[in-house]
């Protein structure tokens, strides 16, 4: 077994697993493959994820469908729960359900019976919502009523626990629904389960979780649900109060645990010690690796194994099923006000709502926070919706006769990547042919990008939940006018900013290429508020061409500009020539002076030279005449060729990297390649070089190849709404 630090984070998911079985717990995170225990006869195995989408489009149709909101006008004593159920569940069924059966059925009528299991799963939930806005509706208006039930869906939350041994462990993670409740005065968070528990406690620990995270940021005390649909419908409710004495105390023991398991290596003593619930085994979807292993560490030290240290005594609560409205006397003494209830007030990495295509009514959103380099929690936390998936695609390709184990998966804001290892005898080839197979039966809207990687063979699906990753998410008070220029291009699947240095040979000017949609635009904004909010205009000169005159309106005034924004061929062709006399000049200031560069004169020099970035967007459209295109791909070759020490940078953007456009000449003197979404791969293959032909199946809106020192990433670029542009710029 490979030697791993400890992370930096650990999910919700991954604490429940250790309540269940420590073992499997470090199985996973060291090895990867499957981590849910499930009866080999259960119910509602493979169609969780389906199920959880199938939720969310529910939610959203009630919370912006106008005939349901009419459902609601009468009076709470004039509402009948079971009657309003019914309604609720024939509009969903028409609006929602049915258009997915016909879509589905068209496509994979295979899928029928699951279909059925879905269906099966949301008429119990529709009860529950169903009684849940009748006793609201007492009291609040109708209008009201629905958006001040459902909260949320999909939030991400995160703590840092202080442990008993005085470390510290920060904890992420994403639960599926806030609602909240009048008649008991509290929050609610909510998880859907499309099976039965094997075992509840564990079930009962990650959602405490949750609600003990969110607590930490709202301050008020939030009530925890489990609603597990399949076979049969099973609501099982905690109130804030039982749990606060008891399993929350057990959380920092349990991280502690945690983290001395997870440092563990055979064959040292004191491996992570068994289930506590022996009926487990036979269904642990790793059975014969964890007998192998442990037994064999265990062998190996003939000493006794110690146990962990074990946590403080603490009552666990039963379970409670159905209603709890009377079963508990709780305080409500101090209740709160769900208008008064501020959210969004919250860091936008502590809670995120999820951003889906359809229209909403007004949600917990966070609302823009000052500039901060805190990544997003939700972009990198592997929720259970993602390893649903992952088994759905290995389920997919067994189909197929093609063995292969799952390693585990990375989030990144625009789509998972699942690492899959080949079976001894698996020819790569034979796995990469089946994009297409993998798109049917997984329901993809794009097809996935499959890629022979060291150790293993990456297939990054879209994500269906997809995050947005705002610039202010990266940047804070940056270092002010630095020696180093670095300009962003996007967020890796660890959640990070991979940043250009401008100064370096490979990546000192770039080629960027993407149709319509692509988010190109949007790119080249980023990458130059990115230089903007780190150099004053004393130290840094912006030289923009903008021939669509659309994607720099808010820039037209700024005191960075060079001269002002180009729009014009005739300007164009100006400008590129000035460029060139300009380095020209520099050149010969650095010779007077013994200097090489720009980075040594200005160390020199009482009054610094600014480092110069010139952005030429829609470059296709100089190209159409011969004479224009010749003059100003000379200035190109030159500036591109020479520039760089000069403290120049191009930055030539395109729509359409035609070959008699983007020449051999003009490519070989941009070293930096940014592909977002192509019309073609032959355009990919021209951005990228070589064969890369993926760009054009990128799922656009900013989702990237970026190409930089030998290497290709892939990324999402950030977005600065027009607001944050005017502010940074002012």
């Amino acid at each position: 077994m490979s030697s791993s630090p400890l992370p930096t984070s650990l999910s919700v998911t991954k604490v429940r697993e250790a309540f269940e079985c420590p073992r499997l717990m470090y199985l996973g995170h060291h090895e990867g493959g499957m981590t849910m225990f499930r009866a080999a006869n259960s119910k509602g195995g493979g169609v969780g994820l389906a199920f959880h989408k199938l939720c969310d489009d529910c939610v959203d149709r009630i919370c912006t469908d106008e005939a349901i909101a009419q459902l609601l006008t009468p009076s709470a004593n004039q509402l009948n729960p079971a009657t309003l159920a019914q309604q609720i569940q024939q509009q969903l069924y028409r609006t929602v359900f049915f258009p997915l059966v016909q879509t589905t059925v068209k496509d994979s009528p295979q899928k029928a019976p699951a279909l059925n299991q879905l269906w099966e799963g949301i008429t119990g939930l529709i009860r529950r919502w169903a009684e849940l806005l009748v006793s609201n509706r007492s009291a609040c208006e109708s209008v009201d009523v629905i958006r001040k039930t459902f909260l949320a869906q999909e939030l991400s939350v995160k703590y840092e626990f202080k442990l008993p041994n005085g470390d510290r462990q920060l904890v992420r993670g994403r639960f599926d629904s806030l609602v909240y409740d009048f008649a008991k005065q509290r929050l609610c968070v909510v998880e859907y389960k499309t099976y039965q528990a094997i075992d509840p406690a564990a079930q009962l620990a990650q959602v405490a979780l949750y609600s003990y995270m969110l607590k930490q940021q709202l301050q008020v005390n939030i009530n925890s649900a489990v609603y597990s649909v399949l076979p049969d419908w099973k609501g099982v409710e905690y109130p804030w109060d039982l749990l606060e004495d008891t399993l929350h105390q057990l959380i920092p023991h349990k991280l502690m645990q945690m983290r001395g398991w997870l440092k563990w290596r055979s064959p040292n003593p004191n491996p992570p010690p068994m289930t506590a619930h022996p009926e487990l085994c036979n269904l642990c979807p790793q059975k014969t690796k964890c007998q192998t292993y442990f037994t064999t560490a265990a062998a190996a030290i003939p000493s006794k194994i110690l146990e962990p240290e074990p946590m403080p005594s603490r009552k666990i609560p039963p379970l409670v099923t159905g209603s709890i409205a009377e079963s508990f006397a709780i305080d409500y003494s101090q209740p709160i006000k769900v208008e008064t209830l501020q959210v969004a007030s919250l860091q936008v990495e502590a809670i995120q709502v999820e951003t889906l295509p359809t229209v909403k009514p007004p949600r917990i959103a966070p609302k823009p926070q000052p500039l901060t380099t805190t990544k997003p929690a939700s972009q990198n936390v592997i929720s259970p919706k993602a390893d649903r998936t992952a088994q759905q695609l290995v389920e997919v390709l067994q189909a197929f006769n093609v063995g292969v184990d799952y390693l585990g998966s990375a989030l990144g804001p625009s789509f998972m990547r699942v690492k899959l290892k080949p079976h001894l005898g698996v020819r790569v080839s034979s796995i990469l042919k089946f994009e297409d197979d993998i798109r049917v039966h997984l329901s993809l809207a794009n097809v996935p990008l499959m890629a022979a990687q060291a150790g293993y063979i990456s297939v990054d699906l879209p994500r269906p939940d997809r995050q947005t990753a705002f610039f202010q998410d990266y940047y804070s008070q940056p270092k002010m006018n630095s020696a180093q220029a670095k300009v962003a291009i996007g967020v890796n699947l660890d959640g990070s900013l991979v940043e250009a240095d401008l100064s370096d040979p490979n990546t000192c000017h770039f080629l960027v290429g993407g149709t319509t949609g692509s988010g190109k635009s949007e790119f080249l904004r980023s990458l130059l508020l990115s230089l903007i909010v780190c150099y004053d205009p004393d130290h840094l000169k912006v030289a923009l061409v903008d021939p669509k005159r659309v994607t720099f309106p808010e820039f037209e005034d700024m005191r960075w500009l060079y001269e002002p924004i180009v729009k014009t061929q005739e300007n164009a062709i100006a400008l590129m020539e000035k460029l060139v006399v300009e380095m020209d000049d520099r050149y010969r200031r650095f010779e007077s002076s013994r200097c090489n560069d720009l980075l040594t004169y200005n160390q020199q020099s009482p009054v610094p030279l600014p480092r110069i970035l010139c952005i030429f967007d829609e470059y296709a459209d100089f190209m159409a005449e011969k004479e224009t295109a010749k003059v100003i791909e000379q200035s190109v070759k030159r500036l591109g060729a020479m520039a760089r020490a000069a403290g120049i940078h191009l930055v030539i953007s395109t729509q359409r990297p035609e070959a008699k456009v983007v020449t051999p000449l003009i490519r070989s003197n941009l070293p930096g390649r940014i592909a977002l979404r192509t019309a073609s791969s032959a355009d990919s293959a021209i951005i990228l070089g070589g064969k890369e032909a993926a760009a054009a199946n990128l799922l656009g809106k900013g989702d990237l190849f970026y190409s930089g020192n030998g290497s290709l990433q892939r990324l999402q670029s950030l977005f600065a709404p027009a607001e944050m542009v005017a502010r940074l710029i002012s």
